[in-house]
């Protein structure tokens, strides 16, 4: 294993010296930081977090925390951000622990436990939603989060895609290139502020395309009401929804009650395989493995790239094919 020694060697300088470095202690010179850097990355240096770390009272894990509802945890978006975090986790020697609940109390009594009991003092959400008691929770105890989507506080860290940039690349490629004429937008009923974003990029492009539109929401619990908007919109020809599940569980009521009736569809994430969906279900690649990744840089940026810390957030971009399918 390679150590500070190692690297002061190679330098040129002494161990303390190296280990200031490596920490952007400021009594030493941009280029003696720049240089141990290099030298540490050529060499294949990992920093030992855990004896820092015993020092500070704080457990060599990161708390990932999923919204509360029972669809989320075997999501395919999440888990691939899961694969994401996990990886940056093992290249500084930390694990990754998860919270999940049901309800907004358990939810938030389970991240409690972790912070009490389990000392975790660096938090990933999953989720960004106005009024949340696990950001405030985070907050008001001065632990480190990172939120995935747009933040509710100015001072909050988060990672993202551009959402109405996306809406906006899915409404397109609808309207321009499967010629569609009655699109629909299709949402959850949980009011995600990258479901608005995305919406507001449908509705530009709508609007400026001079299409008739209307947005439905789409989940369990409404059944009855999707079905009657469905029989009432005969002339739907495609939608853009908020994420593929959405989109092919929309597909499976329309085609209930239209079953000769095509219709095309733009979702996001890149859920399923070409080979189980029809030709004219497309999905838009929003990286969430990519944010994964990018969350941990941020969530450590503190200790290791004052750049990114100031910033405050990362953003992912998005990819739609023009092939069929995927």
């Amino acid at each position: 294993m390679i150590t500070i020694r190692d690297i002061a060697k190679r330098a040129g300088v002494s161990a303390s010296t190296a280990s200031r470095a490596l920490n952007n202690n400021s009594r030493i010179s941009e280029a003696t930081i720049k240089k141990v850097k290099k030298i540490a990355d050529e060499m294949g240096y990992l920093p030992d977090y855990n004896a820092k770390n015993l020092t500070n009272g704080e457990a060599n894990a990161v708390g990932v925390v999923f919204p509360v509802g029972s669809e989320t945890a075997s999501n395919p978006f999440f888990i691939n951000i899961l694969s994401g975090i996990n990886s940056e986790l093992v290249k500084r020697q930390y694990s990754l622990s998860v919270a999940i609940a049901n309800t907004d109390e358990a939810l938030l009594e389970n991240v409690r436990s972790m912070v009490v009991q389990g000392k975790i003092k660096r938090f990933i959400l999953l989720y960004s939603k106005f009024n949340d008691a696990i950001s405030e929770f985070l907050r008001e105890n001065k632990l480190r989060f990172v939120v995935i989507g747009q933040p509710t506080s100015s001072n909050d860290f988060y990672v993202d895609n551009n959402n109405v940039e996306a809406g906006i690349t899915a409404t397109d490629f609808l309207l321009k290139k499967l010629h569609v004429k009655f699109p629909i937008f299709v949402e959850s009923s949980n009011d995600w502020t990258y479901e608005q974003q995305r919406y507001q990029g449908f509705k530009k492009i709508s609007n400026e395309s001079l299409v008739d539109f209307d947005n439905v929401q789409v989940s369990s619990d409404n059944v009855e009401e999707i079905e009657k908007f469905i029989f009432e919109h005969p002339q739907i020809d495609g939608i853009v929804a908020t994420d593929d599940f959405r989109g092919l569980r929309f597909l499976n009521y329309f085609k209930k009650i239209y079953p000769k009736k095509s219709l095309s569809i733009v979702g996001f994430n890149k859920s399923f395989p070409a080979s189980l969906v029809q030709d004219n279900f497309h999905s838009i690649d929003v990286f969430p493995d990519q944010m994964g990744i990018k969350t941990v840089i941020l969530l450590f940026s503190d200790r290791e790239n004052q750049e990114i810390n100031i910033k405050k957030h990362l953003i992912v971009s998005h990819k739609i094919s023009d092939e069929i399918g995927f």
